[in-house]
């Protein structure tokens, strides 16, 4: 931003002093009426000319500035989207194979505990014959 006001103030400055020291010279020059005045309205004519050349080449400096912006801005968010997908494919993934392991404990839990069951009610029946 500070770069941009300065750009336009060097240029304000620029025109001003270059219309100011045209005119200043044309006024000490030794000339004839009519042809001072041509020679004014032929520096203020150049004078409209570099000002028109200099506002083109400042808007199509903005318009690439802002066309760079925006794709680099649209190349963020891409890279943003793509980061955060692979990041939720990551974290489902990740939550499956931890379903399938709490899964698997839960099968051998419940197999150790239907064995131990069985066992103590075989040693029970055995207790109960005996006695």
């Amino acid at each position: 931003m500070a770069s941009s006001k300065q750009t336009k103030g060097f240029l304000f400055g620029a025109i001003a002093g270059g219309i100011i020291g045209s005119v200043t010279a044309l006024l000490f020059a030794p000339k004839a009426g009519k042809e001072l005045r041509h020679d004014i309205s032929e520096g203020a004519r150049r004078v409209q000319e570099h000002t028109v050349r200099a506002a083109g080449q400042v808007s199509d400096t903005t318009v690439r500035i802002a066309k760079q912006i925006g794709n680099q801005a649209t190349e963020l968010a891409d890279t943003a989207r793509a980061a955060a997908g692979a990041a939720v494919s990551s974290v489902k993934q990740r939550r499956a194979e931890l379903a399938e392991s709490v899964e698997e404990v839960t099968d051998e839990v419940t197999d150790t505990l239907e064995d131990t069951a069985e066992e103590i009610f075989e040693d029970a029946k055995e207790l109960q014959t005996i006695n």
